[in-house]
């Protein structure tokens, strides 16, 4: 073969294979983006719920949903809650809350799941306090049951050294208190329980 038609041959080949690299970062590229929609046909990725007749969308992060013409933002749905045997009963009522302040103790995951939903919108104001009898190392208004206020108590994995060692993970009422007990890991869960409590949910 002359040098011409060696060239030729070699610049045929280049585009040759150029053509085919770019059929195949094509093919890939339609084939990632069919394949990641199957998986969220397929369940893999729920963006809308439906429970107690409220419908729960969300954005990949957290849920949208709208009561009474009042939009709630959660990290979780209560249908993952359930399923996850986190239970919310009817301890209280959103009206107990209404034009009333409302503290915290403990638990900055927790506080700031029901802060986002009832501060400015519900209650009068919220802040956090200590519970009457229990220590307190800060410098914050002590507080008793007689007034609404959300006590966190965390429990850790093992229980070994826990404030509370031996308890389950759970939420209960004294009076106008809400203890919510829990792990670290699950402190905002049990935040939207209460939550779902209080929307009668």
């Amino acid at each position: 073969m002359s040098e011409r038609d060696k060239e030729k041959s070699r610049k045929r080949n280049q585009v040759f294979m150029g053509g085919v690299l770019i059929f195949i970062m094509l093919f890939s590229t339609v084939g990632f983006a069919f394949l990641n929609n199957s998986d969220s046909s397929n369940g893999n990725y729920v963006d809308s719920v439906e429970y107690e007749g409220v419908d729960f969308d969300s954005d990949g992060y957290y849920w949208y949903f709208v009561i009474d013409g009042i939009e709630f933002v959660t990290l979780y749905n209560p249908q993952e809650l359930i399923d996850e045997g986190v239970n919310f009963q009817s301890l209280n009522s959103l009206t107990n809350y209404h034009n009333q302040p409302l503290y915290y103790v403990g638990s900055d995951e927790g506080s700031a799941e029901i802060d986002r939903n009832l501060r400015s919108r519900f209650v009068l104001r919220t802040g956090m306090a200590c519970l009457e009898g229990d220590d307190c190392e800060e410098d914050l208004p002590v507080k008793d049951c007689s007034e609404n206020v959300v006590v966190f108590r965390e429990i850790e994995d093992d229980l070994i050294g826990s404030e509370i060692e031996g308890e389950n993970e759970k939420i209960y009422r004294e009076d106008k208190c809400v203890f919510i007990v829990a792990k670290k890991v699950n402190m905002a869960k049990y935040a939207d329980a209460f939550l779902f409590d209080i929307l009668d949910l």
